[in-house]
């Protein structure tokens, strides 16, 4: 139901009240709009609560609202602390289906482009190098592919709440299932694919049209790692059609030398290094040692002399205080995470 009339726009408008069957909301302001949509900070009047609403055009061809769900439910079951809370969901009239979930602040694009040198300071880069990695831990968990990694999909609490240190990945449009739910098997890869991803970060596989893998993932990861210490990535004055040259950049890190050592001009080179000929070792069905990624990187803050409390970037003046955690396995708890008739999950709000 809409307190006012409704706009040409089937999407909300600021200062709009929505109700559904649980609440009202009124939109304050537009965070960000797509092709598939747009996602608005909201007020629910019941208690002061923002929130975000993440709403899809109901003539959309393509939706991404139904794996959106798919994957905060399923990382709801393991208690994950990266994830947005699902709370509120539906359809408004003929306009739009919506997802309402929890606010988070910045993202971690705005983050380092905000900062004077365009780039972390060591310490809260391999910080967030390690939040980041269990997000993708997580993800992986619960059975699904984010195939999108990059620092725009990443953002951190919202400034004034406990959880400022906190990362949450976001947008889980590009996801997809590479489990199969009957026997917790990988799905045979296919011949091939479109590009999926921002070519940026996009791992050779996407280069190539190869379907990604758990890996692919992480290789993204370590192009976004590097670009946030170093400030830039050696292929960034590409345009994203020009993917031949992108491509023939990232290439070169495994072939040339002085590629590899410019790419990591300002990083600890030896873990980093370390860490890129274990990710081209594996194969589309090697379930990633995502332990191993992580202490590689908890030595490189020790070589660094960096000390888990001194403040990150976007919170200077305060001590950090993000929860030490440690990566899982990685293989699919698919039992948890699909079953429906135990537990009532986010999906059924």
């Amino acid at each position: 139901m809409v307190t006012q009339d409704e706009p040409d726009d089937p999407l909300p408008q600021e200062r709009e009240i929505l109700k559904t069957k649980r609440c009202s909301y009124e939109v304050v302001r537009l965070i960000g709009k797509g092709g598939y949509g747009a996602v608005f900070e909201i007020i629910r009047k019941s208690d002061g609560e923002h929130l975000a609403i993440k709403c899809e055009k109901m003539t959309n061809r393509r939706t991404v609202l139904t794996m959106e769900k798919k994957v905060l439910s399923g990382a709801r079951q393991i208690n994950s602390l990266h994830f947005c809370t699902i709370q509120d969901r539906g359809t408004l009239q003929d306009r739009f289906k919506f997802v309402i979930m929890q606010l988070v602040g910045r993202n971690l694009w705005d983050l380092r482009i905000s900062t004077e040198e365009l780039r972390f300071n060591i310490g809260t880069s391999l910080k967030a190098a390690t939040q980041c990695l269990i997000c993708i831990e997580q993800i992986h968990r619960i059975g699904f592919l984010h195939r999108d990694i990059k620092p725009g999909n990443f953002a951190v609490g919202r400034q004034g709440q406990k959880d400022l240190h906190t990362i949450y990945m976001l947008d889980f449009g590009l996801c997809r299932k590479f489990s199969v739910v009957k026997d917790k098997d990988v799905r045979m890869p296919r011949d091939i694919v479109p590009f999926r991803g921002t070519t940026r970060y996009a791992p050779l596989a996407a280069m190539k049209h190869i379907d990604q893998s758990r890996k692919d993932d992480l290789e993204g990861w370590l192009y976004m790692v590097v670009e946030w210490t170093c400030g830039r990535l050696p292929w960034s004055q590409y345009k994203t059609d020009n993917r031949d040259e992108v491509l023939k950049k990232k290439e070169e890190l495994r072939t040339d030398p002085k590629a590899l050592d410019k790419f990591l001009s300002r990083c600890p080179k030896r873990e980093f290094i370390k860490i890129l000929k274990y990710l081209d070792e594996l194969t589309y069905f090697c379930i990633p040692d995502y332990k191993f990624i992580f202490d590689v990187i908890l030595h490189a803050m020790k070589t660094n002399k960096v000390r888990y409390a001194d403040p990150v970037d976007w919170d200077p003046n305060n001590a950090y205080t993000a929860p030490f955690e440690q990566p899982g396995e990685g293989k699919p708890d698919l039992w948890s995470v699909d079953r429906k008739k135990e537990q009532k999950t986010q999906e059924e709000v």
